[in-house]
């Protein structure tokens, strides 16, 4: 009985770099999590916050942070947070980048970087798909190096 034949999604670069933005929203809002924990834990509970008090109730025995940790675990986590915000931003400028180099390309060369840049394929792969000679490729991918596209 023959074996399954797996087939492996296709993964695109596009879709890599939506990939990491969208781990580095989630890792925002982790920091984000994590900064209001640290103002409850300090007891940083502004106006909006407080409520009545229920005196009936023996001390909770919760965690409690000082002031100064509390402090230095909020401005470590809104540095992150900032290189974070700035991965993304340079993210999302690579992808209108490398759209904008695609887009203004025509024949061989749009694909050439189709297949190489976009679709990460080997030259061996990307020649076979356009039907093309390996060494052909080269000689386009080089020309194309050359020009700053690659």
């Amino acid at each position: 009985m023959a074996k399954p034949v797996k087939t492996v999604k296709e993964r695109s670069l596009f879709d890599e770099i939506d990939l990491k933005i969208m781990l580095i929203n989630e890792q925002i809002k982790n920091h984000r999590r994590s900064i209001e924990k640290a103002k409850r834990e300090c007891g940083w509970n502004g106006p909006s916050a407080v409520g009545g008090v229920d005196y009936s109730k023996e001390q909770s025995k919760g965690v409690h942070i000082a002031f100064i940790d509390g402090l230095r675990m909020i401005e470590l986590d809104e540095r992150r947070i900032r290189e974070l915000e700035e991965e993304r931003k340079d993210l999302r400028k690579s992808k209108k980048r490398i759209k904008r180099i695609y887009e203004s390309l025509a024949g061989y060369e749009s694909q050439v970087y189709y297949y190489r840049i976009i679709r990460k394929m080997t030259q061996a792969a990307a020649a076979d798909e356009m039907s093309i000679s390996v060494r052909q490729f080269q000689r386009i991918e080089s020309d194309m190096k050359e020009k700053g596209l690659i």
